[in-house]
């Protein structure tokens, strides 16, 4: 069992970043008991071929590359100590600055301590179509393989283009990924644990006595807004059972569009809608908190609010956001420590580190009686 797992890694079956098939699933597939399963899941953990988290299914992670004498190692590495983050500039939304100027400043600390220097390449303000963002950071890569970067930390967007070009990067320089993975890309990896941190915000306001909580998400299978849906789902089932009240609504695509579906379930009556909605980030829960304003409802009085990454610290109204900090300087700290520990040795295997995050109580969340959550 476990060689034909190993195989169907090394082969591209199941790609590095992916989730595994559920064990029911493979226990159908390859017609063994689920034990074999599970026996075979813990040996390639071992090996380093899958990485298992709490209550989710085991990721699948690039067989380390055998050192061959066209391998490069730390000396044939470019030589140069210019490292380039790619990404994008984000707009200033507190005072903090963006999450983007957090991860270089921590990132470029933890270089010049190592005797290297960041540079960031910027792809603009705006995140564009899939298309445009698949062209501007193909460019931004192609500049730093061409100007012999001695590497590159990039925050992809056009996370389904580029495969074969990120590989290519992979190959000739340390490559880190950070914030979200790329399927089939072998790279180092760093990000939050949003996973748990959603989890934590939603047993928060289970806390606070909400039982009917919504939830607003994007139309995105990245990693980190399916984590994060995923650790709103499951505190709901741990804390509620059968009897959880989930409600899943994707947020428009843009200001101009309809929120039909969001609009039906906020007019019914207070004892029916949801007094709380978690937020997939604060971008999103600037919005809601503007729709909801638009129907007649205020934050936290009618409905508490909650969003992710502490890059909004005031709604449109003056109240305060509650929101999961990440830790931006960390994730740029992190991204250096594994940028340099690849310089040392390019046989060395891949890193996949998730760093935890923090929620942060603000206004926009209170309280409420068990007879008002009903």
């Amino acid at each position: 069992m476990a060689e034909a797992l190993r195989e169907r890694i090394r082969s591209g079956h199941y790609q590095p970043g992916e989730w595994l098939p559920a064990e029911r699933v493979l226990t159908e597939d390859l017609h063994v008991h689920r034990r074999v399963v599970r026996a075979a899941i813990a040996q390639l953990e071992k090996e380093g071929l899958l990485i298992r988290r709490p209550n989710c299914r085991p990721i699948v992670q690039a067989p380390a590359a055998p050192v061959a004498d066209d391998l490069p190692t730390g000396s044939q590495f470019p030589a140069s100590r210019l490292v380039a983050l790619i990404m994008w500039h984000g707009a200033a939304l507190g005072a903090t600055g963006t999450a983007q100027q957090r991860i270089f400043w921590g990132m470029n600390q933890a270089l010049g301590q190592a005797g290297y220097h960041g540079v960031f390449l910027d792809l603009g303000e705006e995140v564009g179509t899939e298309q445009e963002n698949a062209e501007r950071e193909a460019t931004h890569l192609r500049y730093a393989l061409d100007h012999g970067f001695g590497g590159i930390i990039f925050y992809a967007y056009a996370y389904d283009s580029n495969r074969e070009l990120i590989q290519e990067v992979s190959r000739r320089m340390p490559l880190v990924l950070i914030d979200r993975m790329v399927p089939g890309v072998e790279a180092d990896f760093v990000g939050t644990e949003n996973r748990q941190a959603m989890f934590d915000a939603t047993k928060y306001l289970i806390r606070q006595g909400h039982k009917r909580i919504a939830y607003v998400t994007k139309g995105e299978s990245i990693n980190p807004v399916q984590d994060r849906l995923q650790g709103y789902l499951r505190a709901l089932r741990e804390e509620f059972a059968s009897d959880a009240y989930e409600m899943v609504l994707t947020a428009p695509f843009s200001d101009s569009s309809t929120w039909s579906v969001f609009d039906t379930v906020f007019k019914l009556p207070a004892e029916e809608r949801p007094t709380a909605v978690l937020c997939v980030n604060d971008i999103e829960a600037v919005r809601v908190a503007k729709r909801l304003a638009e129907l007649g409802l205020t934050v936290p009085e009618d409905v508490s609010l909650i969003g992710f990454d502490n890059i909004v610290r005031t709604l449109p109204g003056g109240v305060g956001l509650t929101t999961v900090g990440q830790p931006f300087e960390e994730i740029g700290k992190a991204a250096t420590k594994m940028f340099l520990r690849r310089v040392d040795s390019a046989a060395v295997p891949q890193s996949h580190v998730e760093l935890p995050a923090q929620l942060i109580e603000r206004e926009s969340s209170k309280s409420i009686s068990d007879d008002s959550s009903g």
